[in-house]
């Protein structure tokens, strides 16, 4: 696929490449003229899945354990499972009950003979009992009769799927014959643990939770399929699913998702694994650093491709810049800028975008997708092969240079060559070279990345068949076929679009196509399902032509007007399009094709067609915000990650004031962190306050009451934990009653240390010597003689004394400062704990691993983990008359330099967000 092609994220390159795609035309005759750059980072792109209902799919909670053992292979819930069922809690083993068959309900049962007959429904109800029996095997089938009309297949492939769960899989052939055959995993059924009391063993080893979770039925958790949803970084879906997987032992086969998300993002969506629990994942949140799973559910059916209404985009765009803005300040700009958006949303909101596909439907590599899909349909299996392994001759020699560098110089170059390149790519050009040089396909495998599948496939099946193309191009996941495959309908679908608008404009006119049914399934020709191979019959509604009578009626409008990928299932339209479909296609740069011969000797190859709506539009009203910034790393928007810490870190705040514990004030958070500094320098904190009693002892009469020392064990941390560093002597004044025996402590001549407390308190303290001395006026740091009680504010406000420490080393003295005070839970300072800070730099002194809490309690309200919300505004349907407050010097900080408008819009899942990024934009090189 040679290597990736040159950065389209700038406009000028991005704007020739679209040409070349068939992306001309925009919805509006107005360049807005404005421009930005897109996915300077992944977190510039955030994606979330809408479920059916219309809701947004979020990362709500996750849970971070650490695995107890690594799992293994596929059989852990199965093999819990097991145990659980055959033991009676004593080790005692059981007979288990046989799982109930499923039944038809009579209406099901009734709806099946009407779709299929009497005796096909009769037969397929008596193969699904036999499935379930566990007696079917992959080679039984109950084929139908012939179906001639593709909405009623559909129909028949939708409903044997919903009556059988699943267990009954239906494929068309070309004829219309469906063929049943029973689902590879009613026939497999789950892997059993074959280890015995080493899976027993293992159980012990969890928590309460996990062996909650492993000792319940599938039945009882609610169904085999644990639905959970994924949040991920810079990876896209497959990647993902196969990480995963592998950490789990199990195949990716055994997930299920309604589509696949883009790499370079943040995305959310849903994903259902077969027969695992929850408690087997929460440890791969702490394995891998840009996945989060989270939200498990379980349910009896799977996830599927097409299960979902479409995706909400949070975009941010970067260094934006208007066109004639160059002797603008700041504030003009973004009033420019949101002049142009106002404009841009509120057109595109009436009159929608051309629905073109987008620039990843291509691929992005030099050699596209599309042009490897032509050489398919054209029969050119070679050319296909060629073309996948192609490897541009400058990366090709880069792949080579190793062997051949002699002197540090070239390795140098070659090095920096490298990082200007993706490693990847460096790694599948040397795994390439290699092949080609050698035709050893082991030692070309070794060094190919496992993303790339296709080369990997090829190289594997020329291995052992050289000049066997069809086979190695076979030996591709049907998947990536397909993709393409349809790369190539795409291609001449956007040059359609682009020759529909140029010819008729944005009304609908006689010969143009439109539903004849339904319009429900439209969305689903995108590439989230098709390449994955879904059945299409179950895909696509069939189409009319539109007559002079549909015209002048006023009933259809441009919204409403669909064009055909080419296949041979599919009507064209009967005006000048139709024509434009055979001329384009048999161009010989474009294939040599017709678009009414898309039948192929290879069924594989064959394509069917799919209808697409010409123009698109928002599912929900388009917001925008608009920022001045001055770093390209600034997050604008919060990601799921981000909302689930800070509301951890609030569920946490929440408790601890449930539970009476008393947490910091916000400028007392420091306090905490003093307390690792106060334990291991007690013996620091013990002298400073035995030199502070004697000073004031000194200043008071004599007095005969006998001191008190209390022996208090010193903790660590904020935590509670019963951990004991040192067993340290605390001289301390005590108020008492007139009624006690002891009226007041005298301090005029503290007690003698004994040699055990100077041994404790030398293997605590860091110094050997320390010499500690209260300022002239210096206040107590422990107020015992206050009638009223001193809070922390009065203290942190009066004169402090210093508590200096002189280290025997080199290394520079450290003196540390008591700017605040503590509550003293424990009464061993008379109510307070002092709080040292560098006297240097005025830093409160901190442990390399404190308890504090995250950031994002100390969130003001409209920040999420550090990360600022965006005032999000709707465009107004009329922009002209519009009030909207224009940006001034006073709204921005003055180091800003650049400006960032960060969009939120929804789409239905067809629909291409760089597609509508395209028509707000324009471009200034126009």
């Amino acid at each position: 696929m040679a290597s990736p092609s040159a950065g389209t994220y700038q406009p000028a390159v991005r704007l020739e490449t679209e040409k070349s795609l068939g992306i001309i035309q925009r919805s509006a005759s107005v360049n807005y003229s404005w421009v930005g750059d897109v996915r300077k980072r992944y977190s510039d792109f955030l994606v979330y899945e809408i479920s059916k209902d219309g809701s947004v799919v979020h990362l709500r909670d996750y849970i971070e354990d650490e695995p107890k053992e690594t799992p293994k292979a596929s059989a852990s819930p199965a093999a819990s499972e097991n145990r659980a069922s055959n033991s009676n809690g004593s080790g005692t083993p059981v007979i288990k009950a046989p799982e109930a068959i499923q039944t038809l309900s009579e209406d099901d049962q009734q709806k099946l003979s009407t779709l299929l007959g009497e005796e096909v429904a009769k037969k397929l109800i008596e193969f699904d009992t036999s499935v379930q029996e566990k007696r079917a095997t992959s080679g039984d089938s109950v084929p139908f009769n012939a179906i001639t009309d593709r909405s009623q297949r559909a129909n028949v492939h939708q409903e044997v799927r919903r009556m059988f769960s699943g267990r009954i899989e239906t494929v068309a052939d070309s004829t219309g014959v469906i063929t049943a055959t029973a689902s590879r995993f009613a026939i497999k059924g789950p892997g059993r643990n074959q280890q015995g009391n080493r899976g027993q063993r293992r159980d012990n080893n969890r928590d309460n939770r996990s062996r909650a979770d492993q000792s319940q039925s599938f039945a009882s958790l609610g169904g085999e399929y644990l639905h959970l949803t994924l949040y991920k970084e810079n990876k896209d879906t497959m990647d993902a699913v196969n990480t995963i997987a592998r950490l789990l032992k199990i195949k990716s086969s055994n997930f299920g998702f309604a589509g696949t998300k883009d790499r370079r993002a943040a995305t959310v969506q849903r994903i259902s694994i077969h027969r695992q629990r929850a408690s087997n994942l929460t440890w791969i949140n702490t394995r891998i650093p840009n996945i989060r799973v989270g939200d498990f559910q379980h349910a009896k059916a799977p996830i599927q491709l097409g299960q979902h209404g479409g995706n909400e985009f949070v975009i941010t765009l970067k260094n934006c810049f208007p066109t004639g803005g160059t002797e603008c300040t700041i504030p003009q700009r973004m009033n420019k800028i949101q002049q142009s958006l106002e404009l841009a949303l509120a057109h595109m909101k009436q009159n929608g975008y051309i629905n073109y596909f987008g620039l990843q439907r291509f691929g992005t590599y030099a050699i596209g997708t599309h042009t490897l899909g032509m050489k398919i349909l054209k029969g050119d299996y070679e050319g296909f092969v060629d073309d996948v392994l192609h490897v541009d001759e400058t990366l090709f020699e880069e792949a080579l240079a190793p062997a051949s560098t002699t002197t540090r110089k070239d390795v140098s170059a070659h090095r920096e060559n490298i990082r200007d390149n993706n490693r990847e790519d460096h790694e599948r050009a040397r795994a390439i070279a290699v092949w080609k040089t050698t035709k050893n396909a082991g030692k070309a495998l070794e060094i190919m990345p496992k993303r790339f599948s296709s080369e990997t496939a090829l190289i594997r099946s020329l291995g052992s068949n050289p000049k066997d193309y069809t086979g190695a191009i076979l030996s591709i996941t049907r998947g990536l076929r397909m993709m393409y495959i349809h790369a190539y309908q795409s291609f001449v679908w956007n040059f359609a679009a682009t020759q529909r608008w140029c010819k008729y404009g944005n009304k609908p006119v006689v010969g143009d196509l439109v539903l004849a049914g339904p319009s429900k399934s439209i969305d689903a020709d995108d590439e989230e399902t098709i390449h994955q191979g879904l059945n299409e019959d179950a895909l696509y509604a069939d189409a009319r032509v539109l007559t002079e009578e549909d015209i002048a009626s006023g009933k259809y409008t441009i919204f409403d007007v669909i064009l055909p990928t080419p296949g041979f299932d599919v009507k064209y339209p009967t005006n000048e399009l139709g024509k434009f479909y055979e001329e384009f296609m048999a161009k010989e740069e474009h294939g040599g094709l017709s678009p009414y011969d898309m039948r192929r000797k290879n069924r594989e190859f064959s394509l069917s067609g799919s209808y697409r709506t010409l123009v698109g539009r928002f599912i929900t009203e388009p917001q925008y915000a608009i920022r001045a910034y001055h770093d390209d790393t600034e997050q604008m928007y919060p990601t799921d990650l981000d909302f689930a810490i800070h509301n951890k870190a609030l569920a946490k705040k929440t408790l601890a004031n449930k539970t009476g514990v008393k947490r910091p004030a916000e400028d007392a958070v420091p306090a905490a962190n003093a307390w690792s500094h106060f334990a291991n320098n007690a013996a620091v904190y013990d002298n400073a306050m035995a030199d502070h009693n004697r000073l004031e002892a000194e200043e008071k009469p004599a007095s005969d009451t006998p001191a008190v020392a209390r022996e208090t064990w010193v903790q660590t941390g904020l935590d509670n934990s019963a951990k004991r560093v040192k067993l340290a002597r605390h001289h301390q004044l005590i108020e008492t009653s007139a009624t006690d025996p002891i009226s007041r402590a005298d301090t005029s001549t503290p007690p003698p240390t004994t040699s055990e407390d100077t041994a404790s308190s030398a293997q605590d303290t860091p110094s050997s010597t320390a010499n500690f001395a209260l300022p002239d006026g210096g206040v107590s740091l422990f107020p015992l003689k206050t009638e009223t009680p001193m809070d922390i504010d009065q203290v942190s406000a009066s004169p402090v004394p210093s508590i200096k420490t002189e280290e025997t080393s080199p290394a520079t003295a450290v003196t540390a400062v008591v700017t605040d005070a503590k509550a003293d839970p424990h009464d061993w300072y008379g109510g307070k704990v002092p709080v040292p800070t560098s006297p240097t730099t005025g830093a409160t002194i901190k442990e390399e691993n404190n308890t504090v809490e995250p950031t994002a309690c100390k969130d003001s309200p409209n920040t999420i983990n550090g990360v600022v919300l965006p005032e999000f505004h709707t465009a107004s349907d009329n922009p002209l008359s519009s009030t909207r407050k224009l940006f001034s010097d006073e709204d921005i900080d003055p180091k800003a330099r650049k400006i960032a408008v960060i969009l939120k819009f929804q789409l239905h899942s067809s629909n291409y967000a760089t597609i509508v990024l395209r028509e707000l934009m324009g471009t200034s090189v126009e």
